[in-house]
């Protein structure tokens, strides 16, 4: 173990909270005992393990570390507090390198999740995370989407960030227009489409999921295949539609 960081260390780590920080170091932030223990698990690339005297000493982090704690630094609940994303520190944390670009087919894939323009982290992660459990090989995201390695996104990710594929892309019809024409089975949720209970997606298919407040775009909608929708019951009133990582969830849990 190695005794706190230097202050500009410190500042690094912070400016990691926000996009153009992660972007420029090329690697985002790790926080809490259970994220650590999964990208530990995942051989995630660390550049730094962070952590409270308190949390230190915790067995199952030790047990986590597997015989690599020379490679934690030690520093004070102030310090954590300032470094950390959350107003109550968990008092682990870590610092990763960014994942490099795919070179998988994509279109190759048999299920793949698409985000367009969803905009809360919570809503990403908590996709990413039912994207994992469901066995969806990948999640692609254009723009407006909240980035994948937000800390809020991954700390909503739960650990399911290291068992999928992530992929941006800057121009989301183009990239679903050419899965198209290769035969992929391309869906939008839509409160409208047809039952997912009757869709029988082909060898490879996706869905894409919109942005909370307005949905898929025309234009993305506009290159898919059609749609699909999660009926509710005819007597409900008040509700006006699900939550956009609850109906995705929903939608991969009949995606087979």
């Amino acid at each position: 173990m190695t005794s706190g960081l230097t202050d500009r260390r410190i500042k690094e780590i912070v400016s990691l909270k926000r996009k153009k920080g992660r972007e420029e170091q090329g690697s985002y932030i790790i926080e809490g005992l259970r994220s650590v223990e999964s990208a530990l698990l995942a051989n995630v690339p660390f550049l730094e393990l962070v952590a409270t005297p308190d949390m230190a000493s915790d067995q199952r982090l030790m047990k986590a570390l597997q015989g690599r704690a020379d490679a934690l630094s030690i520093v004070s609940d102030r310090i954590m507090t300032k470094i950390s994303d959350t107003s109550s520190p968990s008092g682990v944390l870590a610092v990763a390198r960014m994942p490099e670009p795919t070179t998988k087919c994509i279109s190759c894939m048999r299920r793949v999740l698409v985000l367009d323009g969803v905009q809360d982290p919570g809503n990403v992660g908590t996709l990413i995370r039912s994207a994992a459990w469901f066995g969806v090989e990948a999640v692609v995201s254009g723009p407006g989407t909240a980035d994948f390695f937000a800390p809020k996104t991954v700390r909503a990710c739960m650990g399911g960030l290291w068992d999928v594929v992530l992929e941006q892309v800057e121009y989301l019809p183009g990239f679903i227009a050419t899965n198209v024409r290769a035969g992929v089975d391309v869906r939008v949720a839509d409160m409208n489409g047809g039952s997912v209970k009757d869709w029988n997606p082909g060898a490879h298919s996706m869905i894409v999921i919109g942005s909370e407040a307005h949905g898929v775009s025309e234009e993305v909608r506009s290159a898919c295949t059609g749609t699909v929708s999660i009926p509710g019951e005819d007597h409900s009133r008040a509700v006006e539609s699900l939550n956009a990582a609850v109906a995705g969830s929903i939608i991969m849990s009949h995606w087979n």
